[in-house]
């Protein structure tokens, strides 16, 4: 599969890494990054993510096949319509967001009636940000969610598929609403309990903190501003899915405090189960 022009807006960790997991597949003749600023700008081309950068939308957009979004969750739906106006008769838009319920509702309703919108969310990354943390590699192996509802237009899903998978992903192809139900356990959840395992620690529990702490607070180094839209902008499965946590320990804690042996093991063999089931 080949591109013409594959246009990027926002050249960071993610758009970064599509760009150059793009350009090592060789699925575009030009791969343009659109920059808010003109640090960025020089950025995206000191690493060699895209061949051409620009602060101008309409010039990074001009003549683009596929257009990907690569911006935080609380911007991307207004950098859509401004893109929509720009972009050609039958080109692709996509993006990288962490949500996809209102985010999607919101862009079919302007951007379908002459480009094609599909939602992806990579669930690859890193806590670590900007180009310069940009690679490949991660997307090898990792899972690619794409949403489609009534309103999708199938071929473009089957050349957007095509896409991730060239870089390296698996695809799942669900709704909407499936991808943040799902995405809230998988993705925000362990995010809401790294932050808050992270809040619990105290000036000397971090002194003596070990491998495990660090593991499971590893996603605590996140960018606030990203997530506090990403909680925001998926509240009603994000709050479902600290429910269900908080049931959980809950009943951790009353097998703790009656000294039930049976019930710990138990709890703890389930856990341990169910971990052996989430690949590598």
């Amino acid at each position: 599969m080949r591109f013409n022009k594959i246009a990027i807006i926002g050249v960071g960790l993610m758009g970064g890494s599509i760009a150059l997991a793009a350009k090592r597949k060789k699925l575009a003749k030009e791969i343009m990054g659109v920059c808010r600023r003109e640090v960025s700008r020089r950025k995206a081309l000191k690493f060699r993510a895209v061949n051409k950068a620009t602060l101008n939308l309409e010039e990074g957009i001009s003549g683009a096949d596929l257009v990907i979004l690569a911006a935080p969750v609380g911007k991307i739906v207004n950098l859509a319509k401004k893109a929509a106006k720009f972009m050609q008769r039958g080109a692709i838009l996509t993006d990288v967001g962490s949500t996809k319920r209102d985010s999607v509702k919101k862009i079919e309703k302007f951007a379908n009636y002459k480009t094609h919108f599909v939602g992806s969310h990579p669930m690859a990354g890193s806590d670590k940000a900007g180009v310069e943390n940009a690679s490949a590699d991660i997307f090898n192996k990792a899972l690619v969610i794409i949403t489609k509802t009534k309103n999708t237009d199938k071929q473009s899903i089957a050349t957007l598929k095509r896409f991730w998978q060239e870089l390296g992903c698996r695809v799942l192809i669900v709704s909407p609403q499936r991808h943040d139900r799902l995405a809230s356990l998988a993705s925000y959840l362990p995010h809401v309990v790294s932050f808050a395992l992270s809040s619990s620690q105290t000036k000397d529990s971090v002194k003596i903190a070990g491998g495990s702490l660090k593991e499971t607070t590893r996603v605590a180094s996140s960018e606030a501003e990203l997530w506090k839209d990403i909680f925001l902008s998926a509240q009603a499965p994000t709050l479902k899915a600290i429910r269900i946590f908080s049931n959980n320990l809950k009943t951790l804690e009353k097998a703790l405090k009656a000294k039930n042996e049976k019930a710990l093991i138990k709890f703890l063999k389930r856990a341990k189960r169910i971990r052996g089931q989430i690949k590598e």
